[in-house]
């Protein structure tokens, strides 16, 4: 270093070596040069911190600016969101599927914020499927450890709380392991009584299964003689869905589906709200999952926002040809609401076919295959005599001709 002394042997006028002179001049400058480097870079570690500081504060400013300008307009009441791209994710930066997983469970917090902000009243994500459980038991059993983790983290979310979140699991849950199912058990009871936006959490779910399940509810109380029969219509069996049960108690189902989002570039459903989507503005963005960002979701959303008249039209279109009543012999009455059309059609005497007799599911199986059988033989039927006439007509002007 400039400036330092090299030590020399030599002595002074009084005989003392003047070595140790030196190197004690050395060491001071030496600290000296090091307090001064400590010093710089603690100056540039807070010049950093300051404008960390200033650019998270722009960005929430932007972040709450943008907020404003969204809710002025047509914000949906129910988003779903398909998480998709974790295990791409971790792919591209070389670690493991865990890590790709839980940052994606962390996305899911900041998720939900953005929407509860936004005034989304319901937010339902598809966090594991049936399908999934094909995975390898190593990577399934981390997701089971994340998600125990992540339900008891989402409810003692502070700004969840703060909002008055409720939490619900969605799905098969006798098919996950105890400790998951005793963790979604406990998150659900914590929040029942929150009256806030609702997080709707899909795990061991399918659109499919969900279907069954709410006809196989209706049928039940049906037969138990709970529900009249004629009453059954899309909003009973809507009602009893998945996410569903939850609303009923505030009087109302859980509302479908307005805008559904699925990240990493898929364009397909993969059995996700089947039956809730009908009328949903479908979005797919490029990025994956863990790389998901407020602009992402604010591009989302005015998406939706572009076409929500027409989306609105048509639902209120529909919902008014069903609050039309329909006479009984109605061409555009849907057959699924006329019991007797249920009933197997080379049944001895369909007047004395008792409807209120106990019949178990493979009973009830067994005539939905009579049925959809003799269907299928009357419109063969229907196609053979049509072809024999034209065959006959074929004929008959050969003849003619010759």
């Amino acid at each position: 270093m400039s400036g330092v002394v090299s030590p020399r042997r030599r002595r002074d006028g009084t005989g003392r070596d003047a070595t140790t002179d030196d190197t004690h001049a050395n060491v001071a400058m030496v600290v000296d040069a090091a307090r001064e480097s400590d010093g710089a870079r603690e100056a540039r570690r807070e010049r950093r911190t300051m404008i960390g500081r200033l650019c998270a504060t722009a960005n929430e400013s932007f972040r709450r600016l943008i907020t404003r300008v969204l809710r002025a307009g047509d914000v949906p009441r129910h988003v779903a969101v398909i998480m998709d791209g974790n295990r791409r994710f971790a792919c591209h930066a070389g670690v493991a599927y865990a890590r790709g997983h839980a940052r994606g469970a962390d996305v899911l917090t900041a998720t939900c914020a953005w929407c509860f902000e936004l005034g989304v009243q319901t937010l339902s994500v598809y966090a594991l499927s049936t399908e999934n459980f094909k995975r390898s038991s190593e990577e399934l059993e981390a997701l089971f450890d994340l998600a125990c983790g992540k339900l008891g983290a989402l409810v003692e979310d502070e700004g969840l709380r703060t909002r008055g979140a409720r939490v619900h699991v969605s799905g098969d849950l006798g098919a996950l392991p105890e400790r998951v199912r005793a963790k979604a058990l406990e998150a659900m009871e914590r929040t029942k009584t929150h009256r806030g936006p609702m997080l709707n959490v899909c795990l061991a779910y399918t659109g499919r299964e969900d279907a069954v399940r709410a006809v196989m509810a209706t049928r039940r109380e049906v037969r138990d003689g709970t529900l009249d029969a004629r009453d059954v219509d899309e909003t009973t069996l809507g009602r009893r869905l998945h996410g569903a049960e939850r609303e009923t108690t505030s009087g109302e189902g859980m509302s479908e589906v307005d805008l559904l989002v699925r990240t990493s570039g898929e364009t397909r459903l993969s059995d996700f709200m089947l039956v809730n989507a009908r009328f949903a503005k479908l979005v797919f963005v490029e990025v994956l999952w863990p790389d998901f960002t407020f602009m992402d979701m604010v591009h989302a959303i005015w998406q939706y926002q572009r076409g929500a008249s027409d989306l609105k039209r048509a639902r209120a279109a529909y919902e008014a040809s069903l609050a039309t009543p329909l006479m009984e012999n109605d061409p555009r009455r849907p057959a699924a609401f006329r019991s007797d059309d249920f009933l197997p059609r080379n049944a001895p005497s369909r007047d004395r076919w008792d409807l209120s007799a106990p019949r178990s599911d493979e009973d009830a199986v067994v005539a939905d295959i009579r049925l959809e059988t003799q269907t299928r033989d009357d419109e063969t039927l229907k196609t053979t005599s049509a072809r024999d006439a034209r065959a006959r007509k074929r004929r008959a002007r050969r003849l003619v001709a010759a």
